[in-house]
């Protein structure tokens, strides 16, 4: 009887072992860092939030992209035409993190941010924003994004980081933003590897 009840808690455990793994335990999918390469990493997590956008009145839609570069990224089609003359209109993404975030040591928030230059108006720009709606103090934007190497395609590609005061405590809710300033771009931007940074080494 006792063996019988050893190995049925053995099996249980392993049970309990295999569903956390296809949760998200066994890949990144769950939270930073996130690269959209992968076949089966989908969206994950990010998701649009309408009802917090700012000044934005355009068109949108959230999906994953194979085929602009050749590998997969995350893209975002906005519309800014009707906000060209507004120094801040703010389409807003979240991620709700299904396993908390260590946030000790974390700096900087950080991802690849792809764009076409030649749909922008001369002065005109993208910034970004990351902030949380949780118990963590983060509410930092970043400078305005110009500039890039260019893919071969019309687009350009700019690593871009956002310092954030160091705070204490564990992440479950994030969101992010890229702000159209003076512009009235139409078309997609892209994102990949988004992630949390230590301070740079000198």
């Amino acid at each position: 009887m006792k063996l019988n009840k050893s190995v049925f808690v053995i099996v249980a455990l392993l049970g309990i072992a295999l569903i956390s793994c296809a949760s998200g335990g066994g890949n990144a999918a769950w939270g930073p860092p996130w690269n959209f390469e992968s076949a089966d990493g989908e969206l994950m997590g990010w998701r649009l939030v309408n009802d917090e956008f700012y000044q934005y009145h355009g068109s949108i839609k959230l999906s994953r992209d194979e085929e602009t570069f050749g590998y997969g990224l995350l893209r975002l089609d906005v519309d800014f035409s009707k906000d060209g003359e507004l120094e801040w209109s703010e389409p807003k993404m979240a991620n709700d993190l299904p396993r908390s975030y260590q946030m000790k040591g974390k700096m900087k928030f950080c991802f690849d941010f792809y764009y076409n230059p030649e749909l922008h108006p001369e002065d005109g720009h993208f910034k970004a924003k990351v902030f949380t709606n949780n118990n963590i103090n983060i509410n930092s934007a970043g400078e305005a994004i110009e500039g890039g190497e260019d893919m071969g395609n019309g687009f350009v590609k700019v690593p871009v980081e956002i310092l954030i005061m160091p705070v204490a405590g564990f992440l479950t809710d994030l969101r992010f933003s890229i702000a159209g300033y003076l512009t009235d771009y139409v078309g997609p931007v892209f994102f990949d590897n988004i992630e949390w940074g230590t301070a740079s080494a000198n």
